[in-house]
C-alpha cells in the first residue's frame, strides 16, 4: 500500500514563546503529532514535525509540560530574547539543512499587565518582537548568499537550482494578535467596549502596530491569529469555532462579520494546529488577519 505524501513529510517548526496557553495548546498538539503511536489514526496523516522553542524562561516551560512530552525527540527547548536577532538567527533554519529555513515560525509573545498603566510593562512588547524577527530573517537570508554552493562547483546544475529554491525559502508565520485590533470593524460585542476601549487600549495599540510590521514588510506568508476574551475552558471542538477574515492588505472585509464574546485557549490553539500547522487552510489565510470566536 502506497504511504501519503504527507506522512513523509517534515515540517520544522519555530515557536516565539510558548509559555502562553494558546501556543502550549498548538505545541502540545504538535508534541503529541510527532509521537502517533499514541495518537488516534487520523492523525497518522499529520507530517513529521521538528519543534524548536526559544523560551526567555526554559524552566517555566518545562514545569507546564509532562515528561513524556519533554522526552520527545522533536522537542528542543533554547534560552533566550524573542526581541533579540541575534538569538534568533541560529533558530531559523532546518537542524538537519543549515541552508533551509524552518517551515513555520509560531510568535506569541505579550507582556505583562500593568494595572497602573492601564496596559503592560512593555508597551511595545509585540511591535519590537515582530521586528526582531523580521531583521533576524533578512540576516539570514543575507549569510546564505555568502555560504558557496558546492553544487555549482561540481558544475551539478540540478542541485544548484535546489540549493538557491531553498536560500528563497520564505517559512509560514503565525502571529497571535487580539479581537479589538481591527481598524475596519468591530469583531466583539457591543457590552464590552468599556473593556476593549479603556482596560485594553493600550495593549491592542501595540497588536496593531505589529500588524503593521507585517503588513509593511517583504514577508507575504503570514496569518494574523485574533481570539476573542480567552478562557481557561476545556476544548469543546473545532465545529464550535467561528472565523473572521480580514485581509489586512486591502483592509477589508471577506465574507459575512463574525462577532464573539469568547474563546478558550485550547481551542484556538488546537484550531491553529488543526488548520495552519498540519491543514491546508493556510495558503489562504495568507495576509488575512482571523477573528476566531465561538
Amino acid at each position: 500500500m502506497s504511504t501519503s505524501t504527507s506522512t513523509q513529510t517534515n515540517k520544522s517548526i519555530l515557536f516565539i514563546s510558548a509559555t502562553g496557553g494558546i501556543a502550549l495548546a498548538t505545541l502540545r498538539r504538535c508534541l503529541a503529532s510527532s509521537n502517533p503511536s499514541n495518537q488516534p489514526n487520523q492523525t497518522l496523516n499529520h507530517p513529521s514535525l521538528t519543534i524548536t522553542v526559544l523560551a526567555r524562561s526554559p524552566s517555566r516551560l518545562q514545569s507546564l509540560l509532562t515528561p513524556t512530552e519533554l522526552s520527545s525527540p522533536s522537542l528542543r527547548i533554547i534560552q533566550g530574547n524573542a526581541h533579540s536577532s541575534s538569538d534568533l538567527v541560529p533558530l531559523l533554519t532546518h537542524l538537519s539543512d543549515p541552508t533551509t529555513l524552518v517551515d513555520i515560525v509560531i510568535t506569541s509573545i505579550g507582556g505583562k499587565p500593568d494595572l497602573k498603566k492601564l496596559g503592560i510593562d512593555d508597551p511595545h512588547v509585540c511591535e519590537t518582537g515582530a521586528r526582531a524577527l523580521l531583521s533576524a530573517l533578512d540576516q539570514v537570508r543575507r549569510a546564505s548568499l555568502h555560504v558557496p554552493n558546492p553544487a555549482s562547483v561540481c558544475g551539478n546544475s540540478s542541485s544548484s537550482r535546489e540549493v538557491e529554491a531553498k536560500r528563497k525559502h520564505k517559512p509560514y508565520i503565525i502571529t497571535l494578535s487580539a479581537a479589538g485590533a481591527s481598524t475596519v470593524h468591530r469583531d466583539y460585542p457591543l457590552p464590552l467596549y468599556p473593556l476593549y476601549a479603556l482596560l485594553l487600549r493600550n495593549p491592542l495599540k501595540d497588536k496593531r502596530a505589529m500588524e503593521n510590521v507585517f503588513v509593511e514588510s517583504d514577508e507575504k506568508r503570514w496569518t494574523v491569529v485574533r481570539p476573542s476574551m480567552l478562557t481557561e475552558g476545556p476544548e469543546i471542538g473545532l465545529e464550535k469555532v467561528r472565523i473572521g477574515v480580514e485581509d489586512l492588505q486591502r483592509k477589508k472585509l471577506e465574507g459575512g462579520k463574525v462577532v464573539g464574546y469568547t474563546i478558550s485557549r485550547e481551542d484556538t490553539g488546537v484550531w491553529i494546529f488543526e488548520r495552519l500547522v498540519v491543514g491546508h487552510d493556510g495558503e489562504k489565510y495568507l495576509g488575512k488577519a482571523l477573528t476566531v470566536t465561538y
